[in-house]
């Protein structure tokens, strides 16, 4: 069956509040109070020129602030959810096929963790897509060694990156009508699988369930990177994802998922591309499917162990993204799927289709405020200092319901804001690429447990873009110079944040200066209220 071809049954009802309420609010803050105040002053009539850019600059704005207010609006509502514990509503026990994926990247303990549930109707296939002799010979002494509880399977090529990986194993070797998908670094606990299987859905229309996962922050697999960055995860699954079966799209997640094998069919297996993930759930949703979120069941993932790690997984997100919106995206929004996901999805994806903006922006927003400050011309709603005070507070309070002590969420907010800064224009430049200039994009596993170095021509490139924004923060003055510098300062330290695990001098010193750029936004702030309200 062709994965353009839809099912009968209807798709399910998405309740709508969550995002309306937040659409609601940016329209009635963009069209009853901004426009009408830029209106009022009568910018077009100073300057025509500066008018067109402020109002650009403006638009950008007002896309983020649409962008952020979604996500805003299910992380809040998440805060007011309460979790009964799941039902166990599946009594028999169905045949399981685990499929662990591997390329290069094998780590015998998670694979073990496979191996030592206590469920006893399972598979354990490893699908081996290593080109490494020496990883390659890992794994199969790990076969050898536990011959009867595990299958081998290593294909000749590595055509279609994961997903071709994935889509072997299932077309050759599967048979269940589960596969749960587990990542190369991923644990389970030992009472994994038979907490998940007790709890499968019996409806049909399930494509795959997706459950959620903590951060592994001990041991000889964690880094000081990983443990700043932890509260990162278990933000995504426990604020982001928590609303979204109800009031949005859940989407496939590539590994702590299980999938019944008959949607997999139905759909064509997984789209071979980068984002095979993402690119099966607008599969599924496009043929009429609907997907389930388990929040109470957990497994252990790493995430990348430095800077440079964390850049690769970045710009793979970009690349992946641009490919989704040319190849994915058209059938997903003339199916079946309600509006409701449709738009939550589609604010999933536009983040990365909004950083090369984002970038131009600093520097424009810049311009348009120097100039409007020297020429004693409003450029400030008075509203926003209020609105940008209450979203930081928002979002320091949700950091702050993950993360104990209180330190941790404040330290998490410091080097989010210095290194998604650092990495954006980076990340900018790769969806450019890969959604204009039409390229395929290859598939570039991100390192988790080693160290990855940075690109010397990235590096040079941002330390450029970098003190070109300090020298027009130092020239373009207003109340908005501080975001610029703190920009500028981001830019220029992204050399030196791929020393941020390191012990040496150099280490220490990115420790201290990652917590430049997150003062200037909070000095940003602040100017607002002493300058910017008229």
């Amino acid at each position: 069956m062709s994965h353009i071809e839809q099912r009968v049954n209807p798709p399910v009802l998405k309740r709508p509040w969550v995002v309306l309420s937040s659409l609601t609010g940016w329209l009635i803050l963009v069209f009853f109070v901004i426009l009408p105040w830029i209106w009022r002053h009568r910018l077009h009539w100073f300057d025509w020129k500066l008018s067109i850019l402020a109002y650009v600059s403006a638009i950008i704005w007002w896309l983020v602030l649409l962008w952020a207010f979604h996500h805003l609006a299910f992380q809040i509502g998440a805060l007011f959810k309460t979790t009964p514990p799941l039902p166990i509503t599946n009594s028999v026990e169905p045949a399981i096929a685990i499929l662990y994926a591997t390329c290069d990247d094998f780590i015998e303990e998670s694979c073990q963790s496979c191996l030592d549930q206590d469920y006893k109707n399972v598979r354990v296939l490893i699908c081996d897509d290593s080109q490494e002799t020496d990883n390659q010979d890992r794994v199969r002494d790990f076969c050898r060694r536990n011959n009867s509880k595990c299958t081998l399977i290593a294909r000749p090529d590595r055509r279609g990156f994961k997903a071709g990986n994935l889509n072997n194993a299932i077309q050759n070797h599967v048979s269940e009508d589960w596969i749960l998908l587990v990542d190369a670094d991923q644990i389970l606990p030992t009472t994994y699988l038979s907490q998940f299987v007790s709890r499968l859905p019996q409806d049909a229309d399930i494509a795959f369930v997706q459950a959620a996962q903590q951060t592994i922050t001990t041991g000889e697999h964690s880094s000081y990177f990983q443990a700043v960055f932890s509260p990162e995860v278990k933000l995504y699954y426990s604020r982001d994802l928590s609303l979204r079966e109800r009031f949005g799209l859940v989407p496939l997640l590539g590994h702590g998922a299980m999938i019944r094998r008959a949607a997999w069919e139905k759909v064509g297996g997984f789209p071979e591309v980068v984002s095979e993930d993402f690119a099966f759930t607008l599969r599924v949703a496009s043929n009429g499917y609907s997907s389930k979120y388990f929040q109470e069941i957990l497994s252990y993932e790493g995430i990348p162990c430095d800077f440079g790690g964390f850049v690769v997984r970045l710009k793979k997100f970009a690349k992946g993204t641009a490919e989704l919106f040319r190849v994915e995206m058209k059938p997903f929004l003339w199916g079946p799927a309600s509006r409701i996901e449709k738009w939550d999805f589609f604010m999933m994806l536009v983040w990365y289709m909004l950083m090369p903006l984002v970038t131009i922006n600093g520097f424009l927003g810049a311009y348009v405020c120097h100039r409007l400050w020297i020429e004693g011309l409003p450029y400030l709603q008075p509203l926003l200092p209020y609105l940008y005070t209450w979203m930081l507070l928002s979002l320091f309070a949700i950091s702050l319901s993950v993360s104990r002590p209180w330190f941790t969420a404040l330290r998490f907010y410091f080097w989010a804001t210095a290194i998604y800064s650092a990495a954006l224009p980076v990340a900018g430049v790769s969806f450019l690429k890969y959604a204009f200039l039409r390229l395929r994009p290859s598939f570039e596993r991100t390192p988790k447990n080693q160290p990855k170095s940075l690109s010397l021509v990235e590096c040079i490139s941002m330390l450029i873009l970098g003190a070109l924004a300090l020298v027009c923060s130092y020239r373009w003055r207003s109340p908005y110079t501080p975001i610029l510098l703190g920009q500028g300062i981001a830019y220029c330290s992204y050399p030196l944040y791929g020393k941020l695990c390191s012990k040496s001098f150099l280490g220490r010193l990115s420790r201290l200066f990652i917590y430049l750029p997150g003062c200037c936004m909070l000095f940003a702030i602040i100017a607002m209220w002493i300058w910017g309200r008229y």
